[in-house]
């Protein structure tokens, strides 16, 4: 994760300019996360790799890897290329990340919370993915149309404000939040499904999709309040606890505290997450401060808590 983050933060921040970092790659990214989420939560990584790929111990990781990948790429691709020229055809910025983080958030909450049901299990797993697409970009298209404003954006003119109830700076930061929560309660990441174990399926994803909403929406109405910076709030810390809840939790298999089970593990992976967290944004701070004072100079519509965001969810995290 070391060598991802260094390269990646030289790559795709330092090499690249900085305008087409935050305004072409960024938001392109966000539907490069909506795709890896239907491939790995809701298709199974179906063909390749596990659990319903041809993958076995005998056969070689690499291939399977890269055949993913390639289907990954191949996808996200065909989905931009038709988002930018036949619907709704916006030029690549800002629209994508609003209207992607609806999306995302969609797929995270229906591929994780509630793990594709009733659909998965009950079909291929690639015809669980396309009905699953299917009915988050429907749900995704009628919150965008019926809920979202674009008043105080560049947008606020364009015929693609509907001038509904949510601007859409605000949706995004709570929609982030609550998929920090998601990461913390689903029974994958951070406290694996406690406490709502017991309620059973759908039961517990009911729960923990209300609760995941309403530490959200504290959260962010909450850090507002006190006075925080917006960006800081969602983007730096709000992306930091879904990033680490990612990588604590599949890539470093709860380390330290394995051998704890249910109430104590839940707490224990907290505060473990609690740390890492802190430490993490206090370095990438450092490591992205000379792109920030580059960011200012240039004007562009971000600051350093944009770069951590963009480092965790859309550079280091997917890799």
């Amino acid at each position: 994760m070391t060598i991802l983050t260094l390269v990646g933060v030289a790559v795709f921040v330092y090499l690249v300019p900085l305008d087409v970092a935050i305004l072409k790659l960024m938001p392109g990214t966000l539907m490069m996360l909506v795709v890896l989420g239907h491939l790995s939560l809701l298709g199974d990584n179906f063909p390749f790799s596990p659990p319903a790929g041809g993958w076995t111990p005998e056969k070689s990781r690499a291939i399977a890897g890269l055949g993913m990948t390639l289907i990954w790429g191949v996808t996200t691709t065909a989905l931009l290329l038709f988002l930018l020229y036949v619907y709704p055809r916006w030029p690549m910025g800002p629209l994508y990340l609003w209207f992607g983080v609806i999306a995302f958030w969609l797929t995270l909450l229906y591929g994780i919370n509630w793990n594709g049901w009733p659909f998965k299990g009950r079909l291929h797993p690639w015809a669980t993915m396309a009905a699953s697409f299917a009915m988050i970009l429907m749900v995704s298209v009628i919150i965008w149309v019926t809920l979202t404003n674009l008043d105080g954006t560049p947008f606020a003119d364009s015929p693609a404000n509907h001038h509904g109830p949510l601007n859409a700076n605000w949706l995004t930061g709570f929609l982030v939040w609550s998929i920090a929560w998601f990461f913390i309660f689903n029974p994958v990441f951070t406290t694996q499904g406690w406490p709502f174990l017991r309620l059973g399926h759908p039961g517990a994803a009911i729960a923990q999709t209300l609760i995941a909403h309403v530490l959200g929406y504290l959260c962010w109405t909450g850090t507002l309040a006190l006075g925080l910076s917006p960006s800081f709030s969602f983007a730096a810390v709000a992306s930091s606890i879904i990033f680490w809840a990612l990588v604590y939790s599949w890539h470093l298999q709860f380390w330290g505290i394995t051998r704890l089970t249910f109430f104590k593990r839940a707490i224990g992976a907290l505060a473990v997450l609690a740390v890492l967290i802190v430490t993490w944004i206090f370095l990438l701070r450092l490591l992205l401060a000379p792109a920030a004072k580059n960011l200012a100079a240039a004007n562009l519509p971000a600051d350093i808590n944009i770069l951590i965001i963009y480092v965790n969810l859309c550079i280091v995290g997917p890799a």
